[in-house]
Protein backbone atom coordinates (compact mmCIF):
# COMPACT_ATOMS: atom_id res chain seq x y z
CA UNK A 1 0.00 0.00 0.00
CA UNK A 2 1.56 3.10 -1.12
CA UNK A 3 0.77 6.77 0.53
CA UNK A 4 1.58 10.18 -1.54
CA UNK A 5 4.21 11.98 0.56
CA UNK A 6 3.00 14.64 3.04
CA UNK A 7 4.73 17.87 3.66
CA UNK A 8 6.79 17.61 6.79
CA UNK A 9 6.68 20.59 9.30
CA UNK A 10 8.98 23.02 9.18
CA UNK A 11 8.96 22.62 13.41
CA UNK A 12 9.57 19.35 12.15
CA UNK A 13 13.03 19.75 10.56
CA UNK A 14 14.66 22.30 12.72
CA UNK A 15 13.74 19.18 15.12
CA UNK A 16 15.41 17.07 12.62
CA UNK A 17 18.45 19.44 11.94
CA UNK A 18 18.83 19.88 15.73
CA UNK A 19 18.97 15.92 16.21
CA UNK A 20 21.82 15.35 13.86
CA UNK A 21 24.04 18.00 15.10
CA UNK A 22 23.68 16.48 18.78
CA UNK A 23 24.10 12.82 16.64
CA UNK A 24 27.31 14.19 15.37
CA UNK A 25 28.57 15.74 18.21
CA UNK A 26 27.91 12.47 20.58
CA UNK A 27 29.94 10.64 17.87
CA UNK A 28 33.24 12.84 18.29
CA UNK A 29 33.61 11.17 21.67
CA UNK A 30 33.79 7.69 21.03
CA UNK A 31 32.75 5.20 23.31
CA UNK A 32 33.20 1.24 24.05
CA UNK A 33 30.32 1.24 25.44
CA UNK A 34 27.07 -0.24 24.14
CA UNK A 35 23.64 0.35 25.62
CA UNK A 36 21.00 -2.05 25.25
CA UNK A 37 18.10 -1.65 22.92
CA UNK A 38 14.51 -2.50 22.31
CA UNK A 39 11.98 -2.42 19.93
CA UNK A 40 9.82 0.25 19.13
CA UNK A 41 7.14 2.10 17.75
CA UNK A 42 7.78 5.56 16.69
CA UNK A 43 5.02 7.90 15.73
CA UNK A 44 5.45 11.45 13.79
CA UNK A 45 3.76 13.95 11.79
CA UNK A 46 3.74 11.34 9.29
CA UNK A 47 6.05 8.37 8.28
CA UNK A 48 8.43 10.15 6.25
CA UNK A 49 9.16 12.30 9.35
CA UNK A 50 9.29 9.30 11.22
CA UNK A 51 12.12 7.48 9.62
CA UNK A 52 13.86 10.26 9.12
CA UNK A 53 13.98 10.70 13.09
CA UNK A 54 15.09 7.08 13.63
CA UNK A 55 17.70 7.53 10.96
CA UNK A 56 19.21 10.46 12.76
CA UNK A 57 20.10 9.08 15.80
CA UNK A 58 21.04 6.13 14.67
CA UNK A 59 18.39 3.26 13.83
CA UNK A 60 17.21 1.60 11.14
CA UNK A 61 13.93 1.12 10.00
CA UNK A 62 12.21 -2.15 10.27
CA UNK A 63 8.61 -1.94 9.19
CA UNK A 64 6.18 1.15 8.03
CA UNK A 65 3.17 1.94 8.94
CA UNK A 66 1.53 4.45 6.59
CA UNK A 67 -1.91 4.53 8.37
CA UNK A 68 -0.41 6.17 11.63
CA UNK A 69 2.64 7.83 10.37
CA UNK A 70 4.77 5.39 12.07
CA UNK A 71 7.21 3.17 12.18
CA UNK A 72 9.26 0.02 14.04
CA UNK A 73 12.79 0.25 14.75
CA UNK A 74 15.28 -0.83 17.86
CA UNK A 75 16.32 2.12 20.19
CA UNK A 76 18.37 2.73 23.01
CA UNK A 77 17.37 4.86 25.83
CA UNK A 78 19.57 7.70 25.04
CA UNK A 79 18.28 7.56 21.49
CA UNK A 80 14.55 7.71 22.82
CA UNK A 81 15.16 10.86 25.51
CA UNK A 82 16.96 12.35 22.10
CA UNK A 83 13.80 11.86 20.30
CA UNK A 84 11.31 12.70 22.90
CA UNK A 85 13.37 16.04 24.08
CA UNK A 86 12.32 17.36 20.35
CA UNK A 87 8.59 16.87 21.22
CA UNK A 88 6.03 15.98 18.18
CA UNK A 89 7.00 12.83 18.42
CA UNK A 90 6.02 9.49 20.64
CA UNK A 91 7.86 5.85 21.48
CA UNK A 92 6.20 3.30 22.16
CA UNK A 93 7.80 -0.11 23.36
CA UNK A 94 7.03 -2.84 21.34
CA UNK A 95 4.97 -4.73 23.54
CA UNK A 96 4.71 -8.77 24.00
CA UNK A 97 0.94 -9.65 22.96
CA UNK A 98 0.93 -13.14 25.03
CA UNK A 99 -1.96 -15.52 26.00
CA UNK A 100 -3.49 -15.71 29.89
CA UNK A 101 -3.41 -18.37 31.35
CA UNK A 102 -6.87 -20.37 31.90
CA UNK A 103 -9.32 -23.24 32.27
CA UNK A 104 -12.12 -24.31 30.55
CA UNK A 105 -15.34 -25.05 32.03
CA UNK A 106 -16.23 -28.57 31.10
CA UNK A 107 -20.50 -28.64 32.90
CA UNK A 108 -22.26 -25.95 30.85
CA UNK A 109 -24.20 -25.46 27.81
CA UNK A 110 -24.94 -21.79 26.93
CA UNK A 111 -27.88 -19.77 26.10
CA UNK A 112 -25.64 -17.11 24.56
CA UNK A 113 -27.30 -17.09 21.29
CA UNK A 114 -31.10 -16.73 22.32
CA UNK A 115 -29.99 -14.28 24.93
CA UNK A 116 -29.12 -11.74 22.05
CA UNK A 117 -32.18 -11.35 20.24
CA UNK A 118 -31.57 -12.04 16.49
CA UNK A 119 -34.99 -11.74 15.45
CA UNK A 120 -34.67 -11.57 11.73
CA UNK A 121 -30.91 -12.07 12.01
CA UNK A 122 -31.31 -16.02 12.76
CA UNK A 123 -31.67 -16.05 9.12
CA UNK A 124 -29.39 -18.84 7.69
CA UNK A 125 -27.98 -16.06 5.43
CA UNK A 126 -27.67 -13.20 8.03
CA UNK A 127 -24.59 -11.07 7.13
CA UNK A 128 -24.12 -11.99 3.71
CA UNK A 129 -22.08 -10.05 1.61
CA UNK A 130 -20.00 -8.94 4.26
CA UNK A 131 -16.74 -9.87 5.02
CA UNK A 132 -15.45 -9.59 8.90
CA UNK A 133 -11.64 -9.58 9.35
CA UNK A 134 -10.36 -11.30 12.34
CA UNK A 135 -7.07 -10.73 13.64
CA UNK A 136 -5.94 -13.69 15.76
CA UNK A 137 -4.60 -16.59 16.07
CA UNK A 138 -5.70 -18.10 12.28
CA UNK A 139 -8.77 -19.85 11.85
CA UNK A 140 -8.65 -23.95 10.95
CA UNK A 141 -11.62 -25.08 8.24
CA UNK A 142 -14.12 -26.63 10.33
CA UNK A 143 -17.26 -28.06 8.89
CA UNK A 144 -19.00 -25.00 10.12
CA UNK A 145 -16.46 -22.56 8.52
CA UNK A 146 -14.71 -23.04 5.42
CA UNK A 147 -13.78 -21.34 1.96
CA UNK A 148 -15.21 -19.62 0.04
CA UNK A 149 -16.77 -18.07 3.34
CA UNK A 150 -13.19 -18.50 5.47
CA UNK A 151 -10.97 -16.28 3.59
CA UNK A 152 -7.62 -16.87 4.48
CA UNK A 153 -5.38 -13.77 4.82
CA UNK A 154 -1.63 -13.70 5.48
CA UNK A 155 0.19 -15.22 7.91
CA UNK A 156 2.38 -12.47 9.70
CA UNK A 157 3.26 -14.79 12.53
CA UNK A 158 6.40 -16.64 11.00
CA UNK A 159 4.59 -20.01 11.14
CA UNK A 160 4.58 -19.72 7.35
CA UNK A 161 0.82 -21.36 7.02
CA UNK A 162 -2.72 -20.18 8.05
CA UNK A 163 -3.18 -22.74 10.62
CA UNK A 164 -4.36 -21.93 14.41
CA UNK A 165 -2.32 -24.00 16.52
CA UNK A 166 -3.34 -21.74 19.81
CA UNK A 167 -6.95 -22.42 19.15
CA UNK A 168 -8.13 -18.51 20.06
CA UNK A 169 -8.96 -17.18 16.14
CA UNK A 170 -10.80 -20.57 15.32
CA UNK A 171 -13.15 -20.11 18.22
CA UNK A 172 -14.04 -16.57 17.76
CA UNK A 173 -14.40 -17.16 13.98
CA UNK A 174 -17.11 -19.93 14.94
CA UNK A 175 -18.79 -16.97 17.10
CA UNK A 176 -18.89 -14.38 14.21
CA UNK A 177 -19.88 -17.12 11.34
CA UNK A 178 -20.08 -20.43 12.04
CA UNK A 179 -23.05 -22.12 10.27
CA UNK A 180 -23.90 -24.97 12.85
CA UNK A 181 -23.69 -27.70 10.26
CA UNK A 182 -21.46 -29.79 13.14
CA UNK A 183 -24.41 -29.64 15.65
CA UNK A 184 -27.34 -29.84 13.10
CA UNK A 185 -28.75 -32.62 14.48
CA UNK A 186 -27.50 -32.07 18.04
CA UNK A 187 -29.51 -31.36 21.27
CA UNK A 188 -28.28 -28.38 20.96
CA UNK A 189 -27.50 -26.25 18.52
CA UNK A 190 -24.25 -24.01 18.27
CA UNK A 191 -23.67 -21.35 15.31
CA UNK A 192 -22.19 -17.58 14.85
CA UNK A 193 -24.29 -14.56 14.85
CA UNK A 194 -23.35 -14.06 11.50
CA UNK A 195 -23.66 -17.59 9.35
CA UNK A 196 -23.57 -16.06 5.59
CA UNK A 197 -20.95 -13.55 6.38
CA UNK A 198 -17.16 -14.21 5.19
CA UNK A 199 -14.38 -13.96 8.12
CA UNK A 200 -11.14 -12.73 6.91
CA UNK A 201 -8.26 -14.56 8.78
CA UNK A 202 -5.19 -12.38 9.56
CA UNK A 203 -3.18 -14.46 11.78
CA UNK A 204 -0.30 -13.09 14.21
CA UNK A 205 0.51 -15.59 16.40
CA UNK A 206 1.44 -19.40 16.58
CA UNK A 207 1.28 -21.98 18.87
CA UNK A 208 1.99 -19.99 21.77
CA UNK A 209 -0.54 -17.33 21.27
CA UNK A 210 2.08 -14.74 21.72
CA UNK A 211 2.65 -11.53 19.17
CA UNK A 212 4.27 -8.13 19.45
CA UNK A 213 2.49 -5.01 18.86
CA UNK A 214 4.19 -3.90 15.55
CA UNK A 215 3.00 -7.19 14.42
CA UNK A 216 -0.89 -6.15 15.03
CA UNK A 217 0.08 -2.93 13.44
CA UNK A 218 1.08 -4.69 10.36
CA UNK A 219 -2.52 -6.61 10.31
CA UNK A 220 -4.19 -3.43 10.67
CA UNK A 221 -2.37 -2.03 7.40
CA UNK A 222 -3.37 -5.35 5.34
CA UNK A 223 -6.84 -4.68 6.11
CA UNK A 224 -7.23 -1.18 5.56
CA UNK A 225 -5.54 -1.64 2.51
CA UNK A 226 -8.00 -5.07 1.07
CA UNK A 227 -11.17 -3.38 2.61
CA UNK A 228 -12.61 -2.77 -0.09
CA UNK A 229 -11.34 -5.52 -2.39
CA UNK A 230 -12.72 -7.85 0.09
CA UNK A 231 -16.17 -6.40 1.35
CA UNK A 232 -14.21 -5.92 4.91
CA UNK A 233 -16.92 -4.11 7.07
CA UNK A 234 -16.29 -4.87 10.26
CA UNK A 235 -12.93 -5.92 12.64
CA UNK A 236 -12.98 -7.99 15.27
CA UNK A 237 -10.14 -7.53 18.21
CA UNK A 238 -10.46 -9.90 21.07
CA UNK A 239 -7.38 -8.59 22.34
CA UNK A 240 -5.39 -5.61 24.59
CA UNK A 241 -2.96 -4.25 25.16
CA UNK A 242 -2.10 -2.19 28.41
CA UNK A 243 -0.31 0.72 26.81
CA UNK A 244 0.17 2.96 29.24
CA UNK A 245 -0.63 6.45 26.50
CA UNK A 246 -3.64 8.17 26.13
CA UNK A 247 -5.75 7.14 23.41
CA UNK A 248 -5.11 10.28 21.10
CA UNK A 249 -1.17 9.26 20.64
CA UNK A 250 -1.27 5.44 21.54
CA UNK A 251 -0.33 3.93 17.50
CA UNK A 252 -2.76 0.82 18.10
CA UNK A 253 -5.38 3.34 18.66
CA UNK A 254 -4.49 5.70 15.88
CA UNK A 255 -4.72 1.99 13.78
CA UNK A 256 -8.09 0.89 14.79
CA UNK A 257 -9.56 4.52 14.30
CA UNK A 258 -7.34 4.81 11.05
CA UNK A 259 -9.53 1.81 10.07
CA UNK A 260 -12.88 3.50 11.49
CA UNK A 261 -12.35 5.95 8.85
CA UNK A 262 -11.86 4.04 6.00
CA UNK A 263 -15.21 2.27 6.75
CA UNK A 264 -14.82 -0.65 8.72
CA UNK A 265 -16.29 -0.80 12.16
CA UNK A 266 -13.97 -1.88 14.77
CA UNK A 267 -15.37 -3.97 17.57
CA UNK A 268 -12.51 -4.40 20.33
CA UNK A 269 -12.33 -6.38 23.80
CA UNK A 270 -13.01 -4.45 26.63
CA UNK A 271 -10.46 -6.83 28.37
CA UNK A 272 -10.92 -8.95 31.46
CA UNK A 273 -9.55 -6.73 34.78
CA UNK A 274 -12.55 -5.38 35.69
CA UNK A 275 -12.14 -2.05 37.32
CA UNK A 276 -8.68 -1.90 36.78
CA UNK A 277 -9.52 -0.58 33.52
CA UNK A 278 -10.06 -0.87 29.65
CA UNK A 279 -7.22 -2.05 27.30
CA UNK A 280 -6.15 -0.69 23.67
CA UNK A 281 -8.03 -0.34 21.34
CA UNK A 282 -10.79 -0.88 23.36
CA UNK A 283 -10.09 2.19 25.43
CA UNK A 284 -10.86 4.20 21.98
CA UNK A 285 -13.70 6.07 22.16
CA UNK A 286 -14.55 5.68 18.33
CA UNK A 287 -14.87 2.11 18.35
CA UNK A 288 -17.61 -0.51 19.83
CA UNK A 289 -16.31 -1.66 23.18
CA UNK A 290 -17.52 -4.91 24.17
CA UNK A 291 -17.43 -6.32 27.65
CA UNK A 292 -18.90 -9.80 29.22
CA UNK A 293 -22.60 -10.84 30.45
CA UNK A 294 -23.67 -13.75 32.43
CA UNK A 295 -26.68 -14.91 30.57
CA UNK A 296 -27.10 -17.56 33.88
CA UNK A 297 -28.02 -20.09 31.00
CA UNK A 298 -31.58 -18.42 29.81
CA UNK A 299 -32.69 -16.33 26.62
CA UNK A 300 -34.62 -14.10 29.44
CA UNK A 301 -32.18 -11.02 29.73
CA UNK A 302 -33.63 -9.77 32.59
CA UNK A 303 -31.55 -12.48 35.15
CA UNK A 304 -28.25 -11.13 33.44
CA UNK A 305 -25.27 -9.86 34.86
CA UNK A 306 -21.74 -8.20 34.11
CA UNK A 307 -19.24 -10.33 35.81
CA UNK A 308 -16.82 -8.29 38.17
CA UNK A 309 -14.27 -9.65 35.73
CA UNK A 310 -15.32 -7.55 32.64
CA UNK A 311 -13.40 -4.73 32.04
CA UNK A 312 -14.97 -1.37 32.50
CA UNK A 313 -13.58 2.74 32.15
CA UNK A 314 -14.58 6.25 31.96
CA UNK A 315 -12.01 7.35 28.77
CA UNK A 316 -12.09 10.80 27.29
CA UNK A 317 -15.43 11.50 28.44
CA UNK A 318 -17.48 8.03 26.99
CA UNK A 319 -18.19 4.82 29.80
CA UNK A 320 -16.72 1.59 28.19
CA UNK A 321 -17.68 -1.02 27.31
CA UNK A 322 -20.55 0.45 25.47
CA UNK A 323 -22.05 -2.62 25.47
CA UNK A 324 -22.08 -6.22 26.97
CA UNK A 325 -22.45 -9.68 25.11
CA UNK A 326 -22.55 -13.41 26.18
CA UNK A 327 -19.37 -13.87 27.46
CA UNK A 328 -19.57 -17.15 30.12
CA UNK A 329 -19.27 -20.63 29.27
CA UNK A 330 -19.83 -19.92 25.37
CA UNK A 331 -19.60 -22.56 23.11
CA UNK A 332 -17.93 -22.23 19.49
CA UNK A 333 -15.54 -24.32 16.82
CA UNK A 334 -12.82 -26.34 18.53
CA UNK A 335 -9.35 -26.66 16.83
CA UNK A 336 -8.39 -29.86 17.86
CA UNK A 337 -4.54 -30.40 18.76
CA UNK A 338 -4.43 -26.60 18.78
CA UNK A 339 -2.57 -25.19 22.49
CA UNK A 340 -5.64 -24.25 24.43
CA UNK A 341 -7.40 -27.74 23.04
CA UNK A 342 -4.44 -30.31 24.38
CA UNK A 343 -4.48 -28.10 27.79
CA UNK A 344 -8.09 -28.25 28.68
CA UNK A 345 -9.86 -31.39 27.42
CA UNK A 346 -12.41 -31.41 29.48
CA UNK A 347 -13.54 -27.71 27.57
CA UNK A 348 -14.39 -29.98 24.26
CA UNK A 349 -18.70 -30.37 23.32
CA UNK A 350 -19.06 -33.36 21.58
CA UNK A 351 -16.06 -33.61 18.83
CA UNK A 352 -16.44 -30.17 17.18
CA UNK A 353 -17.27 -27.53 19.61
CA UNK A 354 -15.52 -26.03 22.73
CA UNK A 355 -16.68 -23.53 25.86
CA UNK A 356 -14.83 -20.69 27.04
CA UNK A 357 -15.00 -17.73 28.96
CA UNK A 358 -13.97 -13.72 28.49
CA UNK A 359 -14.71 -10.81 26.80
CA UNK A 360 -13.32 -12.18 23.74
CA UNK A 361 -15.99 -14.14 22.69
CA UNK A 362 -18.28 -11.25 24.22
CA UNK A 363 -16.83 -9.60 21.39
CA UNK A 364 -17.01 -11.76 18.43
CA UNK A 365 -20.74 -12.43 18.71
CA UNK A 366 -20.82 -8.58 18.38
CA UNK A 367 -18.66 -8.62 15.81
CA UNK A 368 -21.08 -10.52 13.87
CA UNK A 369 -23.56 -8.65 15.05
CA UNK A 370 -22.49 -5.80 13.11
CA UNK A 371 -22.08 -8.07 10.05
CA UNK A 372 -25.99 -8.44 10.48
CA UNK A 373 -26.25 -4.70 10.14
CA UNK A 374 -23.96 -3.81 7.68
CA UNK A 375 -25.67 -6.28 5.45
CA UNK A 376 -29.27 -4.91 6.10
CA UNK A 377 -27.80 -1.24 5.80
CA UNK A 378 -25.24 -1.11 3.35
CA UNK A 379 -25.52 2.75 3.45
CA UNK A 380 -24.60 2.75 7.11
CA UNK A 381 -21.11 4.73 8.45
CA UNK A 382 -18.87 2.71 11.19
CA UNK A 383 -21.06 5.44 13.05
CA UNK A 384 -24.68 4.55 12.43
CA UNK A 385 -23.50 0.84 13.24
CA UNK A 386 -22.23 1.68 17.00
CA UNK A 387 -25.34 4.07 17.54
CA UNK A 388 -27.49 1.22 16.59
CA UNK A 389 -25.91 -1.22 18.80
CA UNK A 390 -26.31 1.30 21.35
CA UNK A 391 -29.77 2.36 21.05
CA UNK A 392 -30.76 -0.91 20.58
CA UNK A 393 -29.06 -2.49 23.21
CA UNK A 394 -31.29 -3.87 26.29
CA UNK A 395 -30.53 -2.33 29.86
CA UNK A 396 -29.20 -4.83 32.57
CA UNK A 397 -27.56 -4.88 35.71
CA UNK A 398 -24.18 -3.14 35.36
CA UNK A 399 -24.31 -2.62 30.91
CA UNK A 400 -26.23 -2.68 28.12
CA UNK A 401 -26.87 -6.10 26.33
CA UNK A 402 -26.73 -6.83 22.95
CA UNK A 403 -29.87 -7.23 20.99
CA UNK A 404 -29.44 -7.86 17.38
CA UNK A 405 -33.32 -7.21 16.45
CA UNK A 406 -33.17 -3.65 18.72
CA UNK A 407 -30.65 -2.99 16.87
CA UNK A 408 -31.75 -3.24 13.24
CA UNK A 409 -34.89 -1.44 14.03
CA UNK A 410 -33.16 1.24 15.84
CA UNK A 411 -34.25 4.63 14.14
CA UNK A 412 -30.99 6.35 13.16
CA UNK A 413 -30.57 10.14 15.26
CA UNK A 414 -27.30 12.32 14.69
CA UNK A 415 -26.12 11.89 17.69
CA UNK A 416 -25.28 8.70 16.48
CA UNK A 417 -22.45 11.35 14.20
CA UNK A 418 -19.56 10.72 16.75
CA UNK A 419 -17.48 13.78 17.86
CA UNK A 420 -14.20 12.52 19.65
CA UNK A 421 -10.58 13.38 20.27
CA UNK A 422 -8.87 11.95 17.09
CA UNK A 423 -5.26 9.85 16.98
CA UNK A 424 -5.08 10.19 13.23
CA UNK A 425 -5.03 13.87 13.04
CA UNK A 426 -8.28 14.10 10.91
CA UNK A 427 -9.43 18.24 11.05
CA UNK A 428 -12.28 18.94 13.45
CA UNK A 429 -12.28 15.38 15.90
CA UNK A 430 -14.46 14.21 12.92
CA UNK A 431 -14.43 11.20 10.30
CA UNK A 432 -14.62 11.80 6.69
CA UNK A 433 -18.28 11.17 6.55
CA UNK A 434 -18.94 14.26 9.21
CA UNK A 435 -17.97 17.14 6.48
CA UNK A 436 -21.15 15.56 4.00
CA UNK A 437 -24.49 16.41 5.89
CA UNK A 438 -26.21 14.03 8.68
CA UNK A 439 -28.27 11.46 6.49
CA UNK A 440 -30.26 9.57 8.13
CA UNK A 441 -30.98 7.57 4.72
CA UNK A 442 -27.82 5.95 4.96
CA UNK A 443 -29.55 3.65 7.68
CA UNK A 444 -32.36 2.69 5.10
CA UNK A 445 -30.98 3.97 1.63
CA UNK A 446 -28.01 3.10 -0.91
CA UNK A 447 -24.04 2.61 -0.29
CA UNK A 448 -21.95 5.12 0.21
CA UNK A 449 -19.02 3.48 -0.67
CA UNK A 450 -17.82 7.22 -2.51
CA UNK A 451 -17.12 7.98 1.25
CA UNK A 452 -15.00 5.12 1.95
CA UNK A 453 -11.71 6.20 2.66
CA UNK A 454 -8.30 4.26 1.95
CA UNK A 455 -5.14 4.77 3.37
CA UNK A 456 -4.56 5.87 -0.17
CA UNK A 457 -6.73 8.45 -0.44
CA UNK A 458 -5.30 10.47 2.66
CA UNK A 459 -3.62 13.53 1.29
CA UNK A 460 -0.94 16.09 2.56
CA UNK A 461 -4.06 18.11 3.74
CA UNK A 462 -4.73 15.73 6.82
CA UNK A 463 -1.66 16.80 8.72
CA UNK A 464 -2.86 21.00 7.81
CA UNK A 465 -1.50 23.08 10.65
CA UNK A 466 -4.34 23.74 11.39
CA UNK A 467 -5.09 19.73 12.37
CA UNK A 468 -1.65 19.56 13.72
CA UNK A 469 -1.23 20.66 17.51
CA UNK A 470 1.77 20.01 19.15
CA UNK A 471 -0.02 20.01 22.81
CA UNK A 472 -1.44 16.85 21.03
CA UNK A 473 1.77 14.91 22.18
CA UNK A 474 2.06 17.13 25.89
CA UNK A 475 0.35 14.24 27.74
CA UNK A 476 2.83 11.47 26.43
CA UNK A 477 6.46 13.12 27.60
CA UNK A 478 8.37 10.22 28.20
CA UNK A 479 10.02 9.74 31.33
CA UNK A 480 12.65 7.11 32.94
CA UNK A 481 10.19 5.06 34.42
CA UNK A 482 7.87 4.19 31.01
CA UNK A 483 11.74 2.81 29.49
CA UNK A 484 11.68 -0.19 32.55
CA UNK A 485 9.99 -3.14 31.95
CA UNK A 486 7.80 -2.96 34.85
CA UNK A 487 5.74 -0.18 33.15
CA UNK A 488 5.04 -2.03 30.29
CA UNK A 489 3.45 -5.09 30.93
CA UNK A 490 2.64 -7.97 27.69
CA UNK A 491 -1.00 -7.73 26.34
CA UNK A 492 -3.47 -10.54 26.30
CA UNK A 493 -5.78 -12.55 24.32
CA UNK A 494 -9.01 -10.95 26.30
CA UNK A 495 -10.80 -14.94 26.59
CA UNK A 496 -8.84 -15.01 29.86
CA UNK A 497 -11.30 -15.56 33.25
CA UNK A 498 -11.88 -18.90 32.66
CA UNK A 499 -12.28 -21.07 35.64
CA UNK A 500 -13.88 -24.17 35.58
CA UNK A 501 -14.63 -23.16 40.21
CA UNK A 502 -16.29 -20.10 39.03
CA UNK A 503 -19.23 -22.09 36.62
CA UNK A 504 -21.35 -24.91 38.25
CA UNK A 505 -23.65 -27.08 36.70
CA UNK A 506 -25.93 -26.43 38.92
CA UNK A 507 -26.35 -22.71 37.47
CA UNK A 508 -27.05 -23.95 34.65
CA UNK A 509 -30.19 -26.26 32.08
CA UNK A 510 -29.39 -26.92 28.71
CA UNK A 511 -31.09 -24.68 26.40
CA UNK A 512 -31.56 -25.37 21.93
CA UNK A 513 -32.85 -23.16 19.82
CA UNK A 514 -34.67 -23.96 16.40
CA UNK A 515 -32.33 -24.32 13.44
CA UNK A 516 -33.76 -21.72 10.67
Amino acid sequence: MSVQPRRVHRALVGLLTAIVVVTMATAAAPTTETLPTRAVIVQAENVDAAAALVRAVGGDVTARYDTIGAVATRLDATAVAVLERGGNVVVTPDVALEPTDAEFPADTHSAAFDAISPGPAAAVDAGAGVAVALIDTGVNPTADLHAPRLVTGPDLSGDGDAVDRFGHGTFMAGLIAGDGTASADAAVHHRGVAPGARVVAVKVAGASGETELSTVLDAFEWVIEHSEELDIRVLSLSFGIPVPLPPVVNPLDAAAEAAWASGITVVAAAGNEGRAGVVAPGDDPWVVTVGASDVRGTADVSDDVVPDWSGRERVLGVDKPELVAPGVSVVSLRAPGSTIDVANPDARVDDAYFRGSGSSMATAMTAGAAAVLAAEHPGATPDHVKGALVDGATPIGGGRALNVHGAHAATPRRAWLQRHPNAIGLPGNRMPWAAEPWSAARWTDESWNAARWTAARWTAARWTDESWNAARWTAARWTAARWTDESWNAARWTAARWTAARWTASRWTSVTWASP
